[in-house]
């Protein structure tokens, strides 16, 4: 889920530092130098346990989300949304009665998880071996979760530095339409930065899948029928 901002300040009048200096009329905001401060934000959420869900229900909700395979059952879940948000300040300088030019002086990028939640099923005896394994199982994904978020965060500050660098001023010719350039210059670095956040995505359901194996399950409820067996002695 990505959200919308952007925060209009303030003129600046430009016409001592934009002397008639041979530049063409359409070039007075491309030569304008665009480096906004970027910041980072992000928030791993709060992780909440669910206990109203027997095996079938949590199989159902599996599959609803594409967690959990055909033929496959699920004792427990781990869900978090990614979501992500860019919040753009620009200031509006005026260069001329034709040109003013709308210049990002900040950026904001969040990034971060929302609702984290493992659901256990309440088929399973807490204390139990099964119960065990299936909570730590969850809870390694959300482990996994806040690894790959904060190995991804330098990554996609370094691309979106490079990037800010190389989205120019946008030219108006009335006040008027500050708001819909400010609007522009925000969608101008949603469209850059979504393919990223994209492929964060796809990365972390690779990671998360590396849990998710039939190997993983086998090398899980042998450990249990050992412990159990182990015990019944």
């Amino acid at each position: 889920m990505k959200k919308l901002f952007f925060i209009l300040t303030f003129f600046i009048f430009l016409f001592c530092f934009f002397p008639n200096n041979g530049f063409a009329e359409e070039d007075v905001c491309s030569s304008i130098i665009s480096e906004p401060e970027i910041e980072f934000t992000t928030s791993y959420g709060k992780l909440k346990y669910d206990y109203g869900y027997n095996l079938q229900e949590l199989t159902n909700l599996g599959r609803k989300y594409n967690i959990v395979e055909q033929g496959l059952f699920a004792s427990g879940l781990a869900t978090v949304s990614v979501n992500w948000e860019v919040s753009l300040n620009t200031v509006s300088r005026i260069v001329n009665d034709t040109n003013i030019c709308v210049v990002p002086v900040s950026l904001n990028v969040f990034i971060g998880y929302q609702d984290p939640t493992i659901y256990i099923s309440n088929q399973l005896q807490p204390g139990s071996c099964e119960y065990n394994v299936v909570v730590r199982h969850e809870q390694t994904h959300h482990q996994i979760n806040a690894a790959a978020l904060e190995y991804f965060i330098p990554s996609l500050r370094r691309s979106v530095e490079k990037m800010a660098k190389d989205i120019k001023p946008y030219k108006i010719d009335s006040p008027s339409k500050i708001d819909e350039a400010t609007n522009e210059l925000t969608e101008t670095y949603i469209a850059n930065i979504e393919p990223l956040i994209n492929h964060f995505k796809n990365e972390l359901m690779q990671e998360q899948s590396k849990l998710d194996n039939q190997m993983n399950y086998d090398m899980e409820s042998n450990l249990c029928r050992r412990f159990n067996a182990a015990h019944r002695q």
